[in-house]
């Protein structure tokens, strides 16, 4: 495909190992292998940033304030900077910066794309108003997931022929793993950080419920966050000493080589990078059935799905896999072939390209 000169937008770029930054740092140099001219543009610098560790040119805007003189001012310079430098394509990839930045974009001359991956937990009144006038602006929308860009086209006042699905993508390559120091026993385990969203105690008191049957029964929970109100949780319902918090992880991999069954209780999902880990890791999935985690996980097939905050049902899909040996191994075949195709990052890329060849030729549908 012929080179594209590219602006990608974002609000800054902190944590490389986290979900959605991992995501864009894979875009970002992925396209520029790809042979594509790539400039990113942060309302704000970050030690990762300044390290030049992403290896594309960075231009920091240094917008602090979402609305303010100043603000439009910077951001009238950003576009006459990408109409004199006859870029073609202008992505934002984070929230505030679709915000405040699609009107400017679109003044360049550019095609505008903008992300979103994840069920508009962020929305306030105020916000839809801004993003419903953005609309306008926009070429087209970039979403992880169909419940994403519904949720999007519905709130957002998209066009849902704008609306692209362009899943994630991993490569699947597995270094050697290390040990993990876990007590003996079935282990059911989560990578994410701990939020109130991701509804762990839901996982807890679901330890609580199989601990009479499973008694060495083993929850590890991988991420970042304060654990205080889950171990005080386990040792109210007896489970304390077989709930692990073991924080975040530079590898959580070998964690996740560690898990029988991986699980996820969330209230919301866009796409979760750690489902496509479990299966990838082939471990069967028991996982809300929310956002985009029914477009990953095929109840029965590789994994079970459970609405929402039912626990019981939880602990019966965890049960029913711990007591199977033949339906967990059917599961876990079946886990890595369901996401080695539809999640490969060449799929990915390949997409990003064909979304933005199809708005320069004007021939998205």
């Amino acid at each position: 495909m012929d080179q594209l000169n590219i602006a990608y937008l974002i609000d800054t770029l902190g944590n490389p190992n986290a979900g959605t930054e991992g995501q864009f740092i894979q875009l970002v140099q992925g396209m520029k292998n790809r042979g594509h001219k790539i400039t990113v543009f942060s309302l704000r610098n970050s030690s990762y940033l300044a390290s030049g560790e992403l290896g594309v040119t960075i231009e920091i805007l240094n917008i602090s304030k979402m609305a303010s003189p100043i603000t439009v001012l910077k951001l009238l310079k950003l576009s006459y900077k990408l109409k004199n430098g006859r870029f073609q394509i202008a992505q934002t990839f984070f929230n505030d910066v679709s915000v405040i930045s699609p009107l400017f974009l679109s003044l360049s001359g550019c095609k505008v794309v903008i992300s979103r991956r994840d069920m508009g937990f962020w929305y306030s009144n105020n916000l839809l108003k801004i993003l419903r006038f953005n609309s306008r602006f926009i070429d087209a929308v970039a979403v992880n997931s169909k419940a994403v860009g519904d949720i999007t086209a519905i709130k957002e006042h998209v066009s849902s022929t704008k609306v692209r699905v362009i899943y994630n993508g991993y490569s699947f390559s597995q270094s050697s793993m290390v040990d993990v120091n876990i007590p003996k026993g079935p282990v059911l385990g989560i990578v994410a950080n701990i939020r109130p969203i991701k509804r762990m105690h839901d996982a807890v008191l679901a330890l609580a419920k199989l601990t009479p049957s499973i008694p060495d029964l083993q929850l590890v929970i991988v991420g970042a966050g304060d654990p205080s109100s889950l171990l005080i949780q386990a040792e109210k319902l007896g489970v304390s000493r077989r709930l692990h918090c073991v924080g975040g992880q530079e590898c959580p991999q070998h964690y996740i080589n560690r898990f029988d069954i991986a699980l996820l209780c969330s209230e919301s999902e866009g796409f979760s990078n750690a489902i496509i880990e479990y299966l990838q890791f082939a471990k069967p999935v028991v996982c809300s059935n929310t956002g985009g985690n029914p477009e990953i996980v095929s109840h029965g097939v590789n994994g079970y799905l459970y609405e929402v905050g039912d626990v019981d049902a939880l602990a019966e899909h965890i049960e029913r896999l711990l007591n199977d040996t033949a339906l967990r191994q059917r599961m876990s075949d079946s886990a890595r072939q369901s996401v080695s195709e539809r999640f490969s990052m060449h799929k990915m890329l390949e997409s990003y390209e064909d979304l933005y060849h199809q708005l320069l030729k004007g021939t998205l549908q």
